[in-house]
């Protein structure tokens, strides 16, 4: 049950990173937008980190009683290391003192906001499930 689980978590996420990528992708090019980043690279930080932090909760909640109940503080500080390691990753990009354009910030918002909602969702799926123990 728990492969399943884990499977149908990274399924979804596979599903919304081939589907918004290419869309936002699309977009970006119609508009004529050049970015001073890697779109691709910021939806691959997102949908790894949001994977490895889903499967993660998923297996606290299963095998550890003791953080089933702090899996939502877990989860704020797990929010904050995300941001953290956003900004040394992509510091060229956000730090190199070329101001961003409104559409840079936004196409580096969309895919943050699109995998916090993502993990918000399967972080509630997991506090709602009934302990199996």
């Amino acid at each position: 049950m728990l492969i399943k689980r884990l499977a149908s978590y990274v399924l979804i996420a596979v599903v919304l990173f081939i589907t918004f990528y290419f869309l936002h992708g699309y977009v970006v090019q119609k508009v004529g937008a050049i970015h001073p980043f890697s779109l691709f690279e910021v939806y691959v930080f997102n949908f790894l980190f949001s994977i490895i932090t889903v499967v993660i909760f998923d297996l606290l909640a299963t095998y550890t009683i003791r953080f089933k109940d702090q899996l939502g503080f877990l989860y704020l500080a797990t929010m904050i290391a995300k941001i953290g390691l956003f900004c040394i990753v992509f510091k060229e990009s956000l730090f190199a003192g070329v101001p961003l354009t409104k559409g840079d910030s936004l196409s580096l918002l969309i895919p943050i906001f699109l995998y916090l909602f993502y993990e918000v969702y399967i972080l509630a799926k997991i506090l709602n499930r009934k302990p199996s123990i």
